[in-house]
């Protein structure tokens, strides 16, 4: 189902995956790798699958966020208390080609399904595991989720008003910025594996990847030997100006003038004089005026009766210049339209839903959703039955010893014709 759209063969058909995953940390790296063209099946524990099914949540009580960050993914609900299931979950990973889990350190040991574990069976298993601060080191077993990532990375020192207090970004970001550093390492690694035949461990933490992504605060303070200490600056970058978010007639715009734009931008405004000024006219210049500059460009953008004119004259002027939106806003924005982000997946209780695609647009290649997110086990039998060659009758039997199990949904579904 994974393998082909339109006939034409996806970049990853006939990789198969083996997802522990849950919540976003790793479900963000096994999503992509679904929607270019692996075969990924979640393995979900009794008794109730991904936790992420139980967050986020939209009437009739069905998680927005697990349908996105799962869409494109067979469940296998199995319990782990029971040898039978850690035997089935070894014999999938034997003709697996990577395997992804984001529980802390220790718990995929504890199962005997650790990377050193599984490699005696299948050598070349890629293995990757993605967790807050990494397999190794002082806070190796400490807890993490998205937030503690950026408190802990520098991003929430960086993020709020100068003097208040640090703010938490308005979205996940931790969880899957390190998944998508995953699902780079897990290609890099099938490539390799290519040429050489061998498998590899990947080992990505959390704070590791927000730390890698700051190509401005960590070489500014590391460079100059701590004698820059950057802070969090508010609406006002601390060291370009304008760049920032300025108050418009009807919400906020925001502005990010370098060096050679300032005057095209002031002569736009109507104040070509500023370009000269040698109050304003260089960027050390106007940083140390950033209040006064800022006075002028939102005294300017008061004379609009609306927060569209003033923008089309700077885009015209080629100035970057962009509205904030806010999440209907942006949904709806036309650009997004034009390229398909959003792809409607049919759920048999929802209905059509939206989903955002991998942002990949490849000339030859598809790049879309195969499916919608599953509900807990409902691919128990297909698994079972397509990779394992188990009968009916044996999955009946894994059904009556708990061996495997599902959601009631998926019966009910079934018997009415929906599934």
């Amino acid at each position: 189902m994974a393998q082909e759209t339109n006939g034409k063969r996806k970049l990853l058909s006939g990789v198969k995956v083996i997802d522990f995953t849950q919540y976003l940390a790793g479900p963000s790296a096994t999503r992509l790798l679904a929607d270019l063209g692996a075969d990924v099946v979640k393995i979900e524990r009794a008794p109730d699958g991904d936790l992420g099914r139980k967050i986020h949540l939209v009437p009739p009580g069905i998680s927005a966020f697990f349908l996105a960050a799962c869409a494109g993914k067979k469940s296998l609900g199995v319990d782990f208390q029971q040898p039978k299931a850690l035997e089935i979950v070894r014999d999938l990973v034997r003709q697996a080609d990577v395997a992804v889990e984001n529980y802390s350190p220790g718990v995929m040991a504890k199962y005997g399904l650790d990377y050193e574990s599984l490699k005696q069976i299948n050598p070349r298993l890629i293995m990757c595991s993605v967790s807050g601060y990494g397999q190794d080191g002082p806070y190796a077993k400490f807890t993490s989720f998205d937030i503690i990532a950026q408190a802990q990375s520098g991003v929430m020192a960086m993020t709020g008003e100068p003097d208040g207090p640090p703010s938490y970004v308005g979205n996940y970001f931790g969880d899957p910025n390190a998944g998508i550093h995953g699902a780079l390492g897990i290609c890099a690694a099938l490539f390799s594996r290519t040429m050489t035949g061998e498998g590899q461990y990947i080992d990505v933490s959390q704070i590791e990847s927000l730390v890698y992504l700051d190509y401005i605060n960590f070489p500014l303070y590391l460079m100059s030997h701590g004698e820059i200490r950057p802070h969090r600056f508010g609406g006002d970058f601390f060291n370009i100006c304008p760049y920032g978010t300025y108050k418009a007639k009807k919400g906020y715009v925001v502005f990010a003038v370098a060096e050679h734009q300032w005057p095209p931008l002031v002569k736009a405004m109507g104040m070509p004089e500023l370009a000269t000024d040698p109050r304003y006219a260089t960027q050390v210049a106007r940083c140390a005026r950033r209040p006064e500059v800022r006075k002028y460009i939102e005294d300017w953008l008061q004379t609009f009766a609306d927060d569209e004119t003033p923008l089309a004259l700077l885009r015209e002027a080629r100035i970057p210049v962009a509205p904030v939106l806010d999440i209907p806003g942006a949904a709806a924005h036309p650009q997004l339209k034009a390229r398909e982000l959003f792809q409607e997946l049919p759920h048999p209780i929802l209905g059509p839903t939206s989903v955002a695609k991998s942002p990949f647009h490849l000339s030859t290649t598809p790049v879309d959703i195969p499916f919608r997110a599953p509900f807990f086990g409902e691919h128990n039998e297909e698994v079972l039955q397509e990779q394992l060659g188990y009968s009916a009758e044996q999955i009946a039997q894994l059904y009556r010893a708990g061996v495997i199990v599902r959601e009631s949904k998926v019966q009910e579904l079934r018997a009415a014709g929906k599934l």
